[in-house]
């Protein structure tokens, strides 16, 4: 059993501290303390035990506080979350930059503090039973395969349903649509953590992602937000990719479709890469095309790569044994089709495992979802026509 998680509230206004430990005081799991700063630059100033948690009010100071805190070594340096207005977005940036891990609105909102907290608290229990640390990259082999549905859905079935710790990255920096088939829309993200890349730790990693209430947190980009390729390089997604694995049990990147530096820095380093294809010529085509580039620059490649065909159907124009001998790899998962139901999930931005608990696609991708975390699928008459044996093996 965890013991209780220790916060501090450090500001400059008493009735906002007051407030905020009415708040505190009412959680079983929180021993709280408070102090008005009195002048001090360091937050920390004086205090002996170090807290897991430190919540600062955000006054005229704050950079200069901030950055006090910032010459501590990490181990020195606790969990910060700030409070204060947050309708300034370059504050928020700012403050992010500088290793705050997130805002919380004042006046204060009990739930938001509450659930904050508890996500603090769940990341040091998960930290206490480590699990083998795993990336896997998903990506069509030709565009609207099915590739960001497959990511989005993997990932938080993974959060929720397998107690993991897990991030989804959308490094698709152009059109990436990770958020929206979330129903989430990112303050900060890719964009802000590549551009600090050197300078993101562990505790400034958190202010740029969006958590879902599966318990996933989500690096994309902030919406209407469109960054040029070119203008990112391959060590800054390798040093955010490096941050990012340390902090989670598993990262899942939902990659663009293309071969160039920054995805090869990403697919060079996966443990799995996610193939996602539909049963037409073109797909085939272009599948092969791309598996072959990957061959080219890549090592043990048809060993890491699982074939996802979505849409799947039994007697769709192409069959298994066609794309099996087209591509030179047996399959690991067949997604079936069911279109009608995958688009109403994904208006309402909601995962099919709780839109659709019962559905052979949900059962198909909580599946394979096991499969990629390291754990044993569920084996029904179905879904052993829809899974393949091969899954376990690799």
């Amino acid at each position: 059993m965890l013991n209780p998680i220790k916060v501090l509230t450090v500001g400059h206004s008493k009735e906002t501290i007051e407030s905020l430990q009415q708040v505190l005081r009412k959680q079983t799991n929180v021993k709280s303390a408070a102090r008005l700063l009195n002048g001090h630059v360091d937050p920390l100033q004086g205090i002996r035990e170090l807290p897991d948690v430190l919540l600062l009010q955000v006054g005229q100071n704050w950079e200069n506080e901030l950055a006090a805190l910032n010459v501590r070594p990490p181990s020195l340096r606790p969990t910060i979350l700030a409070m204060g207005p947050s309708n300034d977005p370059n504050l928020l940036r700012r403050a992010m930059k500088m290793g705050v891990r997130d805002f919380l609105t004042v006046p204060i909102d009990e739930a938001e503090v509450i659930t904050a907290l508890k996500q603090i608290q769940e990341e040091k229990r998960s930290a206490q039973n480590p699990v083998p640390q795993r990336i896997t990259a998903v990506l069509n082999a030709k565009g609207g395969s099915g590739a960001t549905l497959l990511a989005s859905n993997l990932s938080t079935f993974m959060a929720e349903k397998l107690k993991l710790r897990v991030a989804l990255v959308d490094l698709d920096l152009q059109l990436g649509a990770s958020a929206l088939c979330l129903n989430l829309s990112p303050k900060t993200g890719i964009g802000d953590a590549l551009s600090a890349a050197d300078e993101v730790d562990s505790a400034a990693l958190r202010g740029y992602m969006t958590h879902h209430g599966s318990g996933l947190d989500v690096l994309a980009n902030v919406p209407h937000t469109v960054i040029e390729p070119t203008t990112v390089t391959p060590n800054q997604v390798d040093h955010l990719l490096t941050v990012v694995a340390q902090n989670y049990d598993h990262v899942v990147v939902d990659l663009p479709r293309s071969i160039d530096s920054l995805t090869l820095q990403v697919l060079a380093r996966a443990d799995r890469i996610v193939l996602v294809l539909q049963q037409h010529l073109s797909h085939l085509h272009d599948a092969k095309r791309l598996l072959n580039a990957l061959r080219g620059h890549l090592d043990d490649v048809d060993n890491r790569v699982t074939v996802a065909i979505n849409r799947y159907e039994g007697k769709g124009n192409i069959g298994i044994r066609e794309i099996q001998g087209a591509l030179g790899l047996k399959f690991h998962a067949l997604i079936p089709n069911d279109y009608k139901r995958v688009c109403k999930a994904e208006d309402q931005g909601t995962p099919l495992y709780q839109y659709a608990p019962s559905a052979a696609i949900t059962k198909s991708l909580s599946n394979l979802a096991r499969n990629l975390a390291g754990v044993q699928p569920v084996k029904g008459g179905l879904l052993r026509r829809l899974f393949s044996s091969q899954q376990t093996t690799q």
